[in-house]
């Protein structure tokens, strides 16, 4: 539980305590996964350095060399016949853990999104979110990578909702239709984003009031 007032936070324990049985830990700092750093300031940082170093060991990558980006730009993925994987188990199993550490990894989405081809991890054990209490405004960024998939010729939308500077929402999302130009691809990236800002707003107006969006393309 975190709050700028200790005697909100009191208060909530008490009625809680009346109900269940509760013990006070003190503030978070481990869950599920999820490791929670406080500033002075009164930002918190959420990041998982823990749960990355363990998928590290358990694929034998420790050693191996950090990249500088989470992916090969413009790199194409072929869904042509090859040799089959080895451990496709093991394979299988790194991508699920992968999609969990996009919980505070907004950076490794696509990469993600694209089937862990290419690592990033080593060097970047550290990286997660922090959460401020700065002016609630909420801004979109969008982008596309228009028929990058050389198969289909499907392209890829990518977005980040922020609310302040606070990133809530993110997401690659391939695009079901053909774009028949980079235009037309951007149009439908940003009907994507704007769908996906709609689920937020309707919250922001009741609690922060919020009466327009930023969307940068």
């Amino acid at each position: 539980m975190n709050s700028s007032s200790s005697q909100l936070i009191q208060a909530i324990d008490e009625d809680l305590s009346t109900v269940f049985e509760i013990k006070d830990m003190g503030r978070l700092t481990y869950f599920l996964g999820l490791q929670i750093s406080y500033s002075n300031s009164g930002s918190i940082f959420v990041n998982q350095q823990k749960y990355a170093k363990e998928l590290l060991i358990k694929v034998g990558m420790t050693s191996c060399k950090a990249c500088s980006t989470p992916s090969k730009p413009r790199n194409q993925i072929l869904t042509i016949e090859r040799e089959s994987l080895k451990y496709p188990t093991l394979y299988r199993s790194l991508v699920r853990a992968l999609q969990y550490l996009t919980f505070t990894r907004p950076d490794i989405t696509y990469s993600v999104n694209t089937t862990c081809q290419f690592w990033y991890l080593p060097g970047t054990l550290q990286y997660g979110i922090t959460f401020s209490s700065d002016p609630m405004e909420l801004k979109a960024f969008n982008d596309v990578d228009w028929a990058g998939d050389t198969s289909t010729r499907h392209s890829t939308t990518s977005f980040v909702v922020f609310l302040g500077s606070n990133p809530i929402s993110w997401q690659p999302k391939k695009q079901g239709f053909i774009s028949g130009s980079s235009t037309e691809a951007k149009y439908r990236a940003l009907v994507n984003t704007t769908a996906d800002i709609l689920k937020e707003k309707p919250i922001g107006r009741q609690t922060l009031r919020l009466s327009f969006v930023i969307i940068t393309c």
